[in-house]
């Protein structure tokens, strides 16, 4: 898309002369990319010639209008040459100048292919802009033949890239994805047609052609419109004559691109449009343009989301993001967000049980991971930071495997109703006189929100190394929930993927009522972060090991509720153990 630059017309002014003659000598640049099209070489453009620049300003149609050549402008990064145009004509008057959209838009003088528009001014004469020549573009299939080049500075994309265009989610989906990706996005007021973008296997495009990169597409959409400049004979291309996202190489695909209007703006005229099919895919993300080939199509990242609330109202998503588990990241958090907001139609308060898969190729069985959320105020967005999204990061992300192709899917079941139970009572009544190897009964007493007290029983299996001072606790899932001592303290390291999914595994849900005997440096730990007073039998354990022989020893009992459980309580106890039965009070 159209990037701008706020930086002032008449610092260039001054210098004009100058640079012309020092840019219009030397040898143009040898083309790595060769266009189906005649090249205008840069060492012979020369002020005053005037050309035409090939865009769509509405539908798929290609029309043109004339332009003339300002200036040759340096650079000490990439691109290093840009051209200074200005249009003119009814046309470009009528649209309000140089629009949001037409990077790409192939400018050409005497049917020769100088380069393409890339660059202008917010807030300023829109009939001037700035032209990445096409000795410059072409450079963007060369970065991995000619590693010197990155050692320029982007001078030129300095400003935020190409907005990016959002549909099938809510506003605040949006305004998050622009904070993620630290880009300008511009959600629509309109859905894609059902069933998603269709893929035109045959597609033929020309330069001038509207085209657009995507991040995400299906029931969600996230891409940025732009210009297609040139195709060679082998069906690879140019476009956009700046870098969309500048991650070098990529995978997105390329879509041909429905242009509904020229939008009037002081800021700056935009093209308001929305991807037709997928026609290729982009392979390269760089300084001075983006390249890859048509007929040729990524492969994607599938998300699917089955959604239902307590009015009866149910829905599916599916839609695919890029394969790149660093940008999907990026991405899925303000996508799932704005789905979310859309699908419940409100924000606030209320109680999540949600269910989220992880599966791909060399992972079929997949991992399965279910907990409830109550929020009193914003209850999607816990959803998805806290549980789907710790999730799908710890997964894509993982040292030990790569899950590709990767598919997320997700169930989530809401209501506004606050779904939560609440510990008021803990009772041991055989407390006195507890001895090693004796069942510790308990009692737990729970509430639901604005509903009647829920006794349980259980008992507690006391160790015949327990003495002394002990503790008996009750909590919420996830309140409290014991770290990785061992971990963090050095003395383990997980080293496979098993372990990696077993210490996942372990995780407390939020619906899971935790009761707990905690005795000797157990009781120590909980005041000793740096865990100095653990036993060595435990030092060395990671949390599903340790949770695993407690529940085998029975110090340690955990049962599920159909609700969100809120609370802690612990009370205390003396274990007599042998000849020590007159010490105990």
């Amino acid at each position: 898309m159209f990037a701008h630059k706020n930086r002032f017309f008449a610092i260039f002014a001054a210098f004009v002369a100058a640079l012309t003659l020092l840019f219009s000598a030397g040898e143009s640049v040898a083309l790595s990319f060769k266009p189906s099209v005649p090249i205008f070489p840069l060492n012979e453009l020369r002020p005053g010639m005037r050309g035409e620049v090939i865009t769509v300003i509405k539908g798929l149609e290609r029309i043109s209008f004339p332009a003339e050549v300002i200036s040759i402008i340096p650079s000490t990064g990439e691109p290093q040459k840009l051209v200074l145009i200005r249009a003119s004509g009814p046309l470009v008057d009528k649209i309000g100048g140089i629009a949001a959209g037409m990077s790409g838009s192939p400018f050409f003088i005497d049917g020769r292919l100088v380069g393409a528009i890339g660059y202008g001014w917010d807030f300023s004469d829109h009939n001037l802009g700035l032209v990445t020549p096409i000795e410059e573009m072409s450079k963007a299939w060369s970065w991995q033949a000619d590693r010197s080049m990155q050692k320029g500075k982007v001078q030129f994309n300095q400003s935020k890239s190409a907005p990016l265009i959002v549909s099938g989610i809510g506003a605040r989906g949006a305004e998050k994805l622009s904070g993620d990706l630290n880009c300008k996005v511009e959600p629509l007021p309109f859905d894609m047609p059902p069933g998603g973008i269709k893929v035109d296997y045959a597609a033929k495009l020309h330069p001038g052609d509207s085209v657009g990169a995507l991040l995400a597409w299906g029931d969600v959409n996230v891409g940025a419109t732009g210009t297609l400049t040139a195709v060679d004979d082998k069906g690879n291309f140019l476009a956009f004559a700046h870098p969309f996202l500048n991650r070098g190489n990529v995978s997105y695909p390329l879509t041909r691109s429905w242009v509904h209007d020229i939008v009037p703006s002081i800021k700056s005229p935009f093209k308001l449009g929305s991807p037709v099919s997928i026609v290729g895919v982009v392979s390269q993300d760089r300084p001075q343009a983006i390249a890859g080939r048509i007929g040729q199509f990524p492969q994607g990242v599938e998300v699917s989301v089955k959604f239902s609330d307590d009015s009866g109202a149910t829905a599916f998503k599916r839609f695919q993001v890029v394969n790149d588990p660093f940008l999907m990241n990026q991405i899925l958090p303000g996508a799932l967000l704005g789905l979310f907001d859309d699908l419940w139609g409100r924000i606030g308060e209320g109680t999540g049980f949600v269910t989220v898969k992880v599966e791909g190729k060399g992972f079929v069985e997949g991992f399965t991971k279910k907990n409830v959320y109550f929020s009193d105020s914003d209850l999607m967005d816990q959803i998805v930071s806290r549980e789907i999204m710790r999730l799908v990061s710890s997964m894509s992300l993982n040292r030990f495997k790569e899950i590709e192709p990767l598919g997320i899917h997700v169930e989530l079941q809401v209501t506004r109703e606050p779904k939560v139970v609440y510990i008021e009572k803990l009772d041991i009544p055989n407390k006195d006189n507890v001895k090693p190897g004796q069942d510790l009964e308990v009692q737990v007493t729970l509430r639901k929100f604005r509903g009647e007290q829920e006794i349980k029983k259980l008992s507690l299996k006391v160790p015949d190394k327990a003495s002394g001072l002990c503790e008996v606790v009750v909590r919420g899932g996830g309140i409290a929930e014991p770290s990785q001592i061992s971990l963090m303290s050095g003395w383990r390291a997980i080293t496979s993927f098993k372990e990696f999914l077993n210490e996942i595994n372990a995780e407390e849900s939020n619906n899971q009522v935790i009761v707990e005997l905690l005795y000797g440096p157990l009781l120590e730990q909980e005041g000793d972060e740096g865990g100095e007073n653990i036993p060595l039998d435990e030092e060395y354990e990671l949390v599903s090991e340790m949770k695993k022989r407690r529940m085998e020893e029975g110090t340690l009992r955990i049962f599920e509720t159909d609700h969100y459980v809120e609370g802690l309580l612990r009370r205390s106890l003396t274990i007599v153990g042998e000849g020590q039965e007159d010490q105990n009070p």
